[in-house]
């Protein structure tokens, strides 16, 4: 009969010890072929399995679960055939066996509390460890050796117990040192119960962490628009913080380095993060992301995924929590408000994250002073502020911070420094800032006239039309002051259309002479991108009527231009969704609603946006009924919540105008004057409605096919030019601004990235935060808003608390009989910093510009509510506002501390 083969407690872990059982996942008598788990076996750091390479029957005596069996001690036998199975329980020794060796200090019993007890070291093998030298005089095991190499021991300081005073690994582990010279700790009474496994390793670990020179350095960041950032990318925040952490360490690789004993350090390339994550049971789990910088944030994300949940059920396998290169620790989610954390062996620093208070989130990086000193660790630590808090570049994948801004033309000779594609707001600005710092500057437009389609086709004439339906409203209001026979006014449509026409005219000629005036060449045309420093202009489409968009042309007519950086400012026409009868003649958007010779008696809109939604209240106020079919549940979904459905209630009681939510359109048909629109509402209920037109308002977007942007290398994502926070694209001199690169598609906004991307060709640090950014809906009462909402700053990890006011509690609103509508102030519960404005107001235009100035200026409560606003205007809702939320939020604080 063979000898039964003795299944042992493996070593699954470089620091492993011993091991505990967990489950017996086969019975004795049970078949066992190669590869099977017999047992689950918890380590210092996860539950394992216990896999076997050899055929046969499980047999006993097995140890019992629960049990703590040192590594290399029998846990159960395999028998060759069934009839020599066996029962029974297998006692466990206490005795170490293997190569590990571990001695274990017996705990006195009700000794005087302050007794002085020798201390006993346990091996924990730090990742990159190697052997310390052979002893000057006598011999040392090669694991002995090993053991003093990696703990940092002075191997000639030892005593030998063994045969010819050799040093074993139990020399390292308690060494024979005269009395006077022996560690010692302080023992407290009582009886202790064993650490398990996972405490052990802590233990041990921290104690190896404390032969470590170590300091401290800390700063305080924003991390708003990484939380943003990842969020709207799919990314968890600590994925996003270990990749920013590697590409830190990237730039300032010593932090990944570790120090080896006799005076070595080991520089490693592949940086491996670390990032602690509790689970129940088991304290603290440190997965590693490997190799961080030659991974997408993709693929480090579904790792992560798959690392947290088999971290939470001690299923990691031990190349899964051993040996980062570095640490990140966070508690961020626990309301601490700083700590610093040790560095594990094998490890040079680790980075511990705090709770957001008042002057940001506290990050502080504990270093090891052999390997890092206090400038490198200081100049890392802020360079990860700045990845942290700019993180578009490289959560986008468009690039990387570069610290310092420098200009954006590269050297060369070129026939412009710069060439700005479009003459809207964002290519005007941008030329004219650049030509003001004595560049070199062609502004590329396809009109006549610079303005774009905010003058020509969009904000200009749009509220010469609403001036118009302003007077007509506001007569309604007269009759409340005492002002009689003034409700009958009647509409001039040629003399509107004249002063209208007037305005934009003006308007073009200044705009063009202005532009020339301060050396910008303008030229008419459409520009192509033949490389990444070359255009062709074709001028073969052009066209002399500036009220007109116009189309590229046949190519015919070509100039080939060279530039050292490049603006794309192109815009973005009328986006016209695929519904049968969309393209008829009685069909106008708004491009081709200001060709109108009259005012229709019948209008249908489709679109509930700002578009939409202003058309429609001026052709309601002209004298038409008005339908409006939109296809979400709530207009303007650019605007706050209540904004919007306040508004939407406020509409449906105005008589000559009908709002359809939640409706899809199905089909338009007819000619000019004796249209149907059909469709479908919530319930699947089909109606009809007969109209003179129907005015497609349902948004725009970019076309970029005619730049050609595939011979600049620049990228695009589904008629979006990716860019960072200076309109930057992937391309460093090449950038976008305005509605191409996806934001807000505004007049205003398109001018202030034009102005943010001539500062970043001039090497200025200038930046476009959309968080601080405005927009007006001219509706009455006017929708407005500025910085975020609650919800909004939420997702950007704001503790957030509004405050509303009505109008119908003001004075000034009462005396106009204007009430309706109410503002919003949000606020930053922890810096009381305003961070957003939302108003419903019939003067929102006026009443704006304030609320800008707190958003962008970063103003507090405090402020606002000392500010002495002028009586009786409605600014000085603003300052009882802040009053207010100030009240509210010290009470809470009041209430919080009396529970506490």
């Amino acid at each position: 009969m063979a000898e039964p083969y003795v299944i042992k407690m493996p070593k699954l872990s470089d620091t492993m010890t011993e091991g505990t059982v967990v489950t017996w996942e086969k019975q004795p008598g049970d078949r066992i072929e190669r590869g099977t788990v017999v047992a689950t076996v918890e380590t210092d750091k996860a539950i394992m399995d216990v896999e076997i390479f050899r055929e046969g029957y499980l047999s006993g005596p097995l140890v019992p679960v629960g049990a703590v069996v040192p590594v290399g001690q029998p846990i159960a036998q395999l028998v060759a055939d069934k009839s020599e199975v066996k029962g029974g329980e297998v006692a466990v020794s206490k005795a170490a066996a293997a190569p590990v060796e571990a001695a274990q200090a017996e705990i006195p019993r009700f000794e005087p509390y302050g007794t002085q007890m020798p201390k006993t070291r346990i091996p924990a093998m730090p990742h990159g460890a190697s052997p310390a030298p052979r002893p000057r005089q006598g011999r040392a095991t090669p694991y002995a050796r090993q053991l003093a190499g990696a703990h940092g021991i002075d191997i000639d300081s030892l005593i030998g117990s063994a045969k010819g005073g050799i040093i074993v690994a139990s020399d390292v582990l308690t060494p024979r040192v005269p009395p006077g010279m022996a560690k010692r700790i302080y023992q407290v009474p009582g009886v202790g119960r064993p650490m398990n496994a996972m405490e052990k390793a802590v233990a041990h670990n921290m104690e190896y962490a404390l032969s470590m020179p170590l300091f401290r350095v800390t700063v305080n960041l924003q991390p708003d628009r990484l939380l943003a950032a990842s969020k709207q990318e799919g990314y968890s925040l600590t994925v996003a913080l270990a990749k920013a952490s590697a590409l830190a360490i990237a730039k300032f690789p010593n932090v990944n380095a570790v120090y080896q004993h006799e005076d070595r350090i080991v520089e490693r390339e592949q940086i491996d993060v670390g990032l602690a994550v509790e689970t129940e049971g088991m304290g603290l789990v440190v997965p590693v992301l490997r190799d961080v910088m030659s991974k997408s944030l993709k693929k480090l994300n579904d790792e992560w995924k798959d690392l947290v949940a088999r971290a939470r059920v001690k299923r990691l396998k031990p190349q899964e929590y051993s040996n980062p290169t570095f640490t990140i620790s966070n508690m961020g989610m626990l309301g601490v408000t700083h700590f610093d954390a040790i560095p594990s062996p094998g490890t040079s620093a680790i980075m511990a994250i705090a709770t957001r208070g008042p002057e940001g989130m506290p990050v502080t990086i504990t270093a090891d002073h052999r390997i890092i000193n206090g400038a490198d660790a200081a100049k890392f630590l802020n360079y990860f502020k700045q990845l942290v808090e700019n993180p578009e570049p490289w959560i986008t994948g468009v690039g990387l911070p570069t610290g310092e801004p420098t200009p954006a033309i590269p050297a060369g000779k070129w026939d412009y420094d710069v060439v700005v594609i479009g003459g809207g707001p964002g290519g005007e600005d941008c030329a004219r800032d650049l030509a003001g710092h004595g560049k070199k500057v062609l502004m590329v437009n396809d009109a006549p006239f610079p303005g774009g389609e905010c003058l020509w086709r969009g904000c200009i004439p749009s509220k010469a039309w609403r001036a118009a339906a302003d007077r007509i409203r506001d007569r309604a209001h007269d009759a409340h002051l005492g002002v009689l026979n003034t409700t009958k006014p009647r509409l001039d449509w040629k003399l509107l259309e004249k002063t209208r026409r007037n305005v934009l005219e003006t308007r073009g000629e200044m705009a063009l002479k202005t532009d020339k005036g301060v050396r910008i060449d303008v030229k008419q045309g459409f520009a192509r991108f033949e490389s990444d420093h070359t255009i062709s202009l074709d001028t073969s489409g052009n066209i002399k009527d500036p009220h007109a968009r116009a189309e590229p042309g046949n190519g015919k007519k070509k100039e080939r231009i060279s530039f050292g950086a490049c603006v794309i400012a192109t815009g973005a026409p009328p986006f016209i969704p695929p519904i049968p009868g969309a393209d008829g003649k009685g069909v106008l958007n708004s491009d081709t609603v200001w060709g109108l010779k009259n005012p229709p008696k019948r209008l249908a809109i489709v679109g509930a946006g700002a578009i939409g939604l202003e058309m429609a209240q001026i052709f309601a106020d002209f004298g038409a009924r008005v339908t409006v079919v939109e296809a979400q549940d709530r207009p303007l979904a650019e605007v706050e919540a209540e904004v919007a459905k306040t508004l939407a209630e406020l509409l449906k009681k105005e008589k000559n105008l009908t709002l359809v939510t939640s409706a899809k359109v199905t089909k338009i048909a007819g000619k000019p004057g004796d249209m149907t629109l059909s469709y479908s509402d919530a319930s699947g209920k089909n109606a009809n409605v007969k109209c003179d037109y129907v005015l497609m308002a349902t948004g725009k977007r970019p076309v970029l096919e005619p730049l050609q942007l595939g011979n600049a290398g620049v990228r695009s994502d589904r008629s979006i030019i990716p860019v960072d926070r200076q309109c930057r694209t992937n391309v460093p001199h090449i950038f976008a601004v305005g509605d191409v690169n996806g934001g807000l598609m505004l007049a205003h906004t398109a001018g202030a990235q034009g102005r943010v991307a001539a500062g970043a060709i001039l090497g200025e640090k200038l930046e476009y935060r959309q968080e601080k950014d405005c927009g007006v809906i001219f509706t009455r009462p006017q929708a407005a808003f500025v910085g975020l909402s609650v919800e909004q700053a939420k997702t950007k990890g704001i503790d957030a608390a509004e405050v509303k006011m009505p109008f119908n509690i003001d004075a000034k609103a009462m005396m106009t009989n204007e009430l309706d509508g109410f503002i919003k102030l949000v606020a930053d519960k922890a810096t009381r910093r305003i961070v957003g404005v939302h108003l419903l107001a019939d003067h929102a235009d006026t009443l704006i510009g304030e609320a800008v100035m707190m958003v962008a200026g970063e103003m507090t409560l405090d402020q606002v509510a000392t500010a002495i606003h002028p009586h009786p205007t409605q600014t000085e809702m603003y300052g009882e506002m802040a009053r207010r939320l100030l009240a509210r939020l010290r009470r809470s604080a009041k209430a919080g501390a009396a529970v506490h």
